[in-house]
């Protein structure tokens, strides 16, 4: 199923020659919501546009100067013939928009525009592409594995990705020169290269040499490309720690909501156990009050130092018998 979230998440693109109606779309959809809208007056920039783009929806008027609808539409076809993108129509005249859908368009509204019109078809073209868009991405699917699985290994390589775009030009850099550092690659090119400066400064190939031993310029460039590497994995360390930061806050917050929410189905059940006159399991290790009690965090690490400092004292306690 295609959530909510994700269709007004949708990449829209408004293709209009008429500025008052890319404006009153544009107001409307954000209005309701969607967030990702881009609009175009050049009917000749939209094949470009969605290549770079690749939107989910474009809404196309039909009568544009320079170039209609119909051809921007065979234009968008010779993109990507098997995979054509979802076309909204805009027109005033009914004799268009049976040339339209056999064009390629999936739908059609009317000028002037009808508010709920617009979006009602907006939504369940969006919900239709991106539903369409999910089963061709779950046709490779592990059937070993449940749907939430698969939903929810997608939704953190979309964190992981988000993450990267949202990288600055410079922690970019750095993030590659310590990827490029740690590959094989760089381990075959500096053998390459030392072999080389060696093989060049020994005189033997009839070259004067430039480094003679003990290689002084060459130490001299490696101790400088160690000092920017180190430099480059400090960058990328922080950058790292930042991220695990940012998740391990997200793990605790799932833990307590998770915790909260069994102590209250234990204490729904503990109600319905009482009202059904079921006895306990005399057996059981933990009783319903340790069960039903609610985990404070601090109280939780305050017992962990507790307990480590007293382990960490009893060491000590030994030697000093020992000693004694």
């Amino acid at each position: 199923m295609v959530d909510s979230s994700d269709i007004l998440k949708g990449n829209i693109l408004i293709v209009d020659d008429e500025e008052p109606n890319i404006l009153l779309l544009e107001r409307t959809l954000r209005g309701a919501g969607y967030t990702s809208i881009e609009s175009t007056m050049n009917p000749q920039k939209v094949c470009e546009l969605y290549r770079n783009n690749h939107y989910d929806l474009i809404l196309l008027d039909i009568r544009m100067p320079a170039m209609d609808g119909f051809q921007v539409m065979e234009g968008l076809k010779s993109i990507d013939p098997d995979n054509f993108p979802s076309v909204l129509v805009i027109t005033a005249e009914p004799g268009h928009k049976q040339r339209a859908l056999q064009a390629g368009a999936k739908d059609f509204i009317s000028k002037p525009f009808e508010l709920i019109e617009v979006l009602t078809r907006v939504h369940n073209m969006l919900e239709a592409r991106l539903l369409q868009r999910e089963i061709a991405e779950h046709k490779d699917d592990n059937p070993a594995l449940s749907n939430v699985i698969q939903r929810n290994i997608r939704k953190i390589i979309q964190v992981r990705r988000k993450s990267v775009r949202e990288q600055g030009f410079q922690n970019r850099i750095a993030n590659a020169m310590t990827a490029y550092s740690g590959s094989m690659l760089f381990f075959y090119v500096h053998i390459v290269w030392f072999s080389l400066w060696f093989l060049l400064n020994t005189g033997h190939l009839g070259i004067t040499p430039f480094d003679p031993y003990p290689y002084g310029f060459l130490t001299m460039v490696v101790s400088l490309e160690a000092i920017f590497l180190a430099t480059f994995v400090l960058i990328s360390q922080n950058l790292l720690a930042k991220e695990s930061e940012r998740l391990t806050d997200l793990s605790l917050h799932t833990g307590l909501l998770t915790e909260h929410e069994l102590t209250r189905v234990l204490q729904m059940l503990r109600a319905i156990q009482n009202k059904i006159g079921i006895s306990n399991d005399e057996e059981s290790d933990l009783s319903d009050a340790d069960l039903e009690m609610e985990t404070n965090p601090e109280d939780v690490l305050a017992e962990i130092e507790r307990l480590q400092r007293r382990a960490d004292d009893v060491p000590r306690e030994r030697r000093k018998a020992v000693a004694n």
